[in-house]
């Protein structure tokens, strides 16, 4: 039986979040959420109980910097400072390591994984969308599908983007039957059941609440919900068990500097 992996990850720090995390325990799902730390406790924020309130509830705690700053875009030692004083700032709340680094708007390179590694993070999520692949870069890991409505040439783009072409061409199929995200991530759901893989929804809470996403998205969390022989997994939890921690420490990748439309 081909081996199957279901993740989620969300976004920014919006106290919306809460509502996610009760759909997903409903559905007996799991996965994490990378919270920037500057603002919490702000109006309509995660305050510091909310976060360790998701962790005893069994889900993950990633950095997002402090400012969700774009990290690109700044100088190393500003850089640097993002990514371990979130790290130390989650760290004390929760009183556990924090392992989950999430780039702000998708964009780094070589340097800015240089610093995420140096904070001590042992992986971290970018935003290349419309992946399955079991394998990738500890420090880039994938998704599948984002919980907005992207527009097919959108998600083609992303791939052109960051030249990935042998996804897009992986991913042809799906696209030609696009509809929209909802009947994209089953499809591409059910081709991880046939032939094994990830599948790793996304998405940003307070978005969710914008654009009144929460139907589709339970919808899309029945259908990929308590099925036999996959595995519910967070980010770490997924990074662990395809690399282990000592690969997830040392994983090489090559530099580039995304522009992503998962935002």
């Amino acid at each position: 039986m081909p081996q199957v992996f279901v993740t989620t990850s969300w976004d920014d720090d919006d106290r919306t979040g809460l509502r996610v995390a009760e759909l997903l325990s409903t559905h007996h799902l799991t996965g994490t959420f990378y919270v920037p730390t500057g603002r919490l406790g702000g109006n309509s924020l995660f305050t510091p109980d909310d976060l360790r309130t998701l962790t005893a509830a069994g889900f993950e705690i990633g950095g997002h910097t402090v400012s969700h700053a774009i990290l690109t875009e700044i100088s190393p030692s500003e850089c640097a400072r993002e990514v371990s004083d979130c790290k130390t700032t989650l760290e004390k709340i929760l009183g556990r390591e924090v392992t989950m680094f999430c780039y702000p708007k998708g964009r780094f390179h070589g340097g800015v994984v240089g610093a995420v590694r140096q904070a001590g993070y042992r992986g971290a999520r970018g935003t290349q969308l419309l992946s399955c692949v079991r394998t990738f870069p500890a420090f880039a890991m994938p998704i599948t599908v984002q919980a907005f409505p992207h527009s097919r040439s959108n998600y083609a783009r992303n791939l052109a983007r960051l030249g990935e072409f042998r996804a897009l061409l992986r991913s042809s199929i799906d696209l030609l039957q696009f509809k929209d995200w909802l009947s994209l991530g089953k499809s591409m759901f059910d081709r991880v059941l046939r032939k094994g893989g990830m599948w790793h929804l996304t998405g940003h809470p307070w978005e969710l609440e914008k654009l009144q996403l929460w139907q589709p998205l339970q919808e899309m969390l029945a259908y990929v919900s308590n099925r036999d022989g996959v595995r519910y997994v967070t980010n770490g939890q997924l990074l662990e068990a395809i690399h282990g921690c000592a690969l997830a420490g040392s994983e090489t990748l090559r530099e580039k500097d995304p522009q992503s439309v998962a935002h």
